[in-house]
């Protein structure tokens, strides 16, 4: 082999390495992904927002959403003052803990096959001698910038494609049955009674099963309203109890500090009388 096809060789191998690595960055690079926190179950502003740091990032791995978020905390609240019980139904990941200067930044992550809809979290939190409680809260992200997930959009057309065929099939399959059976029960009627009751037996076991079905669907409906019902609830005590803990604890200092200046100014006038 001649140097010069060497040459071409390494140039050939370098070039399909390349060529690779582009089309497999966009599974590795993370996209940065702006984001709302808002009250569970609510389109309104959480006050824990302002602690969750902008954008998060999300890459994309073995075709889910890999998404990292960091809330930043004043380091005179504590080291652990926000703890993430769970995020969209999952414990946390990659949990860190790092300090920049006056403040911790906790970074955690989740995975995810769609970001469109709400994501919920459970996070505890704790500041000594001042609040502590557990809180619902959820997050709304921006998906105009996320990558596609491989296979995404055939599989949205596979289960609209199935719904339809399944929707198609249903009607047809209805339609045909209701035809069999009318045309079984008048050609039967009086040549096999037994299979005319039997039809109708199989009709009324089918519309029973069916109305089950849909009580029970309404019971589990109306379940889960209660449940989120009583967690905002829940959510907005323990917000108002943390409000009604700063304004006391405000209204405290200036009281003692109040207080102090006056015994202080109180001392001075002793001792300069004497």
């Amino acid at each position: 082999m001649t140097k010069f096809t060497k040459v071409w060789g390494r140039l050939l191998a370098l070039c399909i390495l390349v060529l690779f690595s582009w089309i497999l960055a966009p599974s590795a690079h993370a996209t940065s992904v702006s984001y709302q926190a808002l009250k569970y179950g609510t389109s309104q502003t959480s006050m824990a927002d302002s602690y969750y740091v902008r954008p998060a990032q999300v890459t994309v791995s073995n075709n889910q959403y890999v998404v990292t978020m960091t809330i930043r905390t004043a380091a005179n609240l504590g080291a652990w003052p926000v703890t993430v019980n769970s995020i969209n139904g999952q414990a946390p990941q990659n949990v860190t803990k790092t300090q920049s200067g006056s403040n911790y930044d906790y970074t955690y992550s989740f995975t995810t096959k769609s970001l469109s809809g709400t994501i919920s979290s459970a996070i505890y939190v704790s500041i000594p001698n001042v609040y502590t409680a557990n809180h619902n809260i959820s997050f709304k992200f921006d998906t105009s910038n996320l990558p596609a997930l491989s296979g995404a959009s055939t599989s949205s057309k596979s289960s609209q494609s199935t719904a339809a065929t399944t929707t198609s099939g249903t009607s047809t399959g209805g339609t045909a049955t209701s035809s069999a059976t009318g045309t079984s029960t008048s050609a039967s009627a009086g040549s096999d009674p037994q299979a005319t009751k039997k039809l109708q037996t199989l009709a009324s076991q089918a519309k029973r099963q069916s109305q089950a079905a849909s009580k029970k669907e309404s019971r589990l409906a109306r379940q889960t309203l209660r449940q989120n019902a009583q967690a905002e609830a829940a959510n907005q005590k323990n917000q108002r109890l943390y409000y009604y803990v700063l304004i006391g604890g405000s209204l405290g200092l200036i009281i003692l500090i109040a207080a102090a200046a006056y015994f202080i100014r109180g001392a001075k006038a002793k001792v300069g009388k004497h």
